[in-house]
């Protein structure tokens, strides 16, 4: 299950995951399904021909289906760049292993803790709400105010120290829809502090030996290294300031069913490595197919929203794409997918996500090209 996330932030112009699939990350993870997830093709049918993207666009007037937010001059809050720098660059630390075990400290809001927990419900331990050193050895990582743990969880280890085992009191929420059995009833966890995890700062040593040649047009520095990650800050935010404030009008219904189909077919593959039915699924998630429709519906229109607003805003502007940048981007994916050639990798690329390369590569480009002009407009405000 290799770069699931990725592509659907190039193709989505965004960072966006499928909230209804099992794979999961912010980097990692893909049968192809045509109109219906359950579909199949009679025998006798003849693959269609595959329509490349470029062809569909080239005769669009993309003013037509949307109205381009005003992006002569674009206001961002320097504090708000600079607060979610240091956010992001501790969050990339952080997704390293080179930290040290505090065996010493008190726990706070925002540590990341390792645990052991053993829930109980009435006295018995209840599926799915133990972390054993036998199940887990490595234990569990978690950090204090993420909310990732039912309420009252992570308040109940802030103020805790490592090496104790302690008893924390909790309520499983109304209406829990992991499981409808647990919804309202109150569960203890025994939970072990193993130790908290504390990561060095930010140096040019710690980028050499964790980020080292993180992009080309910086050095291996922590000064680049912030300068880097706050410029695409300043992109994401640059295009998210214009997208929110640009309307779509109407959505082409070929390019629509064309993406739909593209979110269906990572999750059926997903299902069917795992050898799990749709049915199944749903059914664990509490979810009726008209429910999965519906999320493939609104997914799909938010991405092909975002494509039309990028492509607009291109065709007004003259952004093309460019051939040299074609062939470093290919050559990227070809590395990355461990593909001979272009063919192989559409063929991974058709089962895994039910699309061509060609049209993923002109995608990221030309969402960069369009990134990069906004960015020129960014004006930053005290």
């Amino acid at each position: 299950m290799r770069k699931y996330s990725k592509f659907l932030a190039l193709v989505l112009c965004a960072s966006m995951a499928l909230p209804f699939t099992g794979c999961s990350s912010s980097k990692d993870s893909k049968e192809k399904e045509s109109t219906s997830p359950e579909s199949k093709k009679e025998d006798n049918d003849k693959p269609e021909e595959y329509v490349r993207e470029a062809d569909i666009y080239k005769d669009l007037d993309f003013s037509k289906y949307v109205t381009v937010g005003d992006y002569s001059s674009i206001q961002l809050s320097k504090k708000d760049i600079d607060d979610k720098t240091d956010i992001m660059v501790q969050t990339n630390i952080e997704k390293t292993d080179s930290y040290k075990k505090d065996k010493k400290s008190k726990i706070k809001k925002g540590d990341t803790v390792n645990i052991f927990y053993v829930g109980k419900m009435d006295g018995k331990e209840f599926n799915g709400g133990s972390c054993t050193k036998e199940s887990t050895p490595d234990g569990h990582n978690l950090k204090i105010g993420s909310g990732d743990f039912i309420e009252g969880f992570e308040d109940g280890l802030i103020g805790k120290k490592p090496g104790k085992t302690y008893d924390v009191k909790t309520r499983f929420p109304e209406g829990y829809k992991l499981n409808p059995d647990y919804a309202g009833k109150e569960a203890i966890f025994t939970v072990t502090v193993n130790y908290i995890l504390d990561w060095p700062e930010l140096s040019d040593s710690f980028v050499k030996n964790n980020f080292k040649d993180f992009d080309k047009d910086y050095k291996n520095t922590a000064k680049d290294y912030t300068r880097c990650v706050r410029n695409n800050l300043i992109k994401s935010m640059a295009w998210e300031y214009v997208y929110t404030k640009s309307e779509v009008k109407e959505y082409p219904e070929d390019l629509l069913e064309r993406i739909k189909a593209q979110y269906r077919t990572p999750v059926i593959y997903y299902l069917k490595q795992n050898g799990i039915s749709l049915e199944d699924y749903l059914s664990r998630q509490s979810m009726t197919e008209e429910d999965f429709e519906k999320n493939i519906e609104k997914n799909a229109r938010d991405n092909l929203g975002k494509r039309l607003v990028f492509n607009a805003i291109a065709q007004k502007e003259g952004i093309g794409l460019e051939e040299d940048a074609y062939k470093e981007v290919l050559e990227s994916y070809l590395k990355e997918y461990d593909a001979k050639d272009q063919e192989e990798l559409d063929k991974l690329f058709d089962e895994y996500f039910g699309t061509k390369s060609e049209d993923i590569i002109n995608n990221e480009i030309l969402c960069e090209g369009v990134n990069e002009f906004l960015t020129k407009k960014v004006k930053e405000t005290a």
